[in-house]
């Protein structure tokens, strides 16, 4: 005869331990899905939080190939007015970020402006990342900004591959948590939490579903990606304001070690550390 353990699936509770957990209550019935949470309620971000998190990375698709989907998802549950509204509380309560938003600055980096720069300085960094990879500094919101938000995206994409280079949180997939988790806490500590909260949820997004995706296929990853949340915590709690309100164009004449030592950037780790992470993290 079989055994209770034996008719249970594996990580399947009794009847009696899901009572205890769940209660005496049960939820509301209703002809349709519904609930307290508007994401939950909202069905493209339902389907594509569950695809991040439980799809494989293969090596047919780009990594980034859902991105587009999860910015849809988040466009049909995002406030405009509230989240604009937000923007302009901070920037009257914080007279450096209203002035940074006022002045609207943007850079237009090529191959050939950096080409003098010498080796082992900002500058000849992104020289030879645009040379080498073929690829842009610019790559969304190219558009010139219409109003200050979509200023502050353009700023935050501008110099996201900058602040892989400056702060050792490489482009790994290790090392985009990092980097999302370090701008996470220093956005969290210079904003009030409701703005803070609207600028960090796609990062956390990326990040939750990330950890579950490697925690469903990629475990032996896990152990470095939590060691990446860790540093990244560790380099945005030093920021004094976002990373993304940094003119990296003032900083091309610097060398990489004394930019990282100029912003407490040491957190990050030495080159090459989670490389092997690309690798074991597809397929």
């Amino acid at each position: 005869m079989a055994t209770v353990v034996e008719k249970q699936k594996a990580g399947e509770l009794s009847a009696a331990e899901a009572r205890y957990l769940q209660g005496a209550n049960e939820p509301a019935k209703s002809s349709v899905l519904t609930s307290t949470s508007e994401y939950l309620n909202n069905p493209r971000f339902r389907d594509i939080y569950a695809q991040m998190g439980l799809k494989r990375d293969g090596h047919d698709l780009p990594g980034a190939y859902l991105i587009p989907d999860v910015h849809r998802a988040f466009a049909e549950v995002t406030d405009g007015e509230r989240l604009f509204g937000l923007v302009m509380e901070e920037k009257a309560r914080i007279p450096e970020f209203a002035e940074w938003l006022d002045a609207r600055f943007t850079s237009n980096f090529t191959v050939e402006s950096l080409r003098d720069y010498e080796p082992g300085t900002l500058g000849s960094r992104i020289h030879d990342f645009m040379a080498s990879s073929g690829m842009d500094i610019d790559f969304m919101f190219l558009a010139e900004a219409e109003n200050d938000f979509e200023y502050l995206n353009k700023r935050r994409v501008q110099n996201h591959d900058i602040e892989h280079m400056v702060t050792g949180l490489d482009p790994s997939p290790v090392g985009e948590v990092a980097l999302i988790v370090a701008n996470t806490i220093a956005i969290n500590n210079y904003f009030a939490e409701p703005l803070a909260s609207e600028l960090n949820r796609f990062g956390t997004f990326l990040t939750s579903t990330g950890l579950m995706r490697m925690a469903c296929h990629y475990g032996a990853v896990v152990p470095a990606y939590l060691e990446g949340i860790a540093r990244g915590y560790a380099l945005g709690g030093k920021q004094k304001r976002p990373m993304f309100m940094i003119k990296w164009e003032d900083y091309l004449d610097w060398t990489i070690p004394a930019i990282r030592e100029e912003f407490n950037f040491e957190d990050g780790p030495e080159d090459g550390h989670w490389t092997w992470t690309f690798e074991a993290s597809k397929g």
